[in-house]
């Protein structure tokens, strides 16, 4: 089962990279796409107020996680 988190704010390839790195932090690999402005990972046990936390102290919104 997967996951998708819908972000709001990433405007460029340097946005995805920061949201890569910041999963990647948390121990999510995740294929963040800027067109459709989300993050695909497995669900296994992430948190989503962690992958959320992550994201947000970006500067990015997460409007959804699904």
């Amino acid at each position: 089962m997967e996951k998708t988190v819908h972000i709001e704010g990433m405007r460029c390839g340097g946005c995805v990279n920061r949201v890569t790195k910041a999963l990647k932090a948390i121990g999510i690999e995740a294929n963040v796409d800027l067109e459709k402005k989300t993050a695909v990972f497995p669900d296994g046990t992430a948190d989503d107020a962690a992958v959320k936390a992550a994201i947000e102290n970006l500067g990015f919104k997460v409007t959804e996680i699904d």
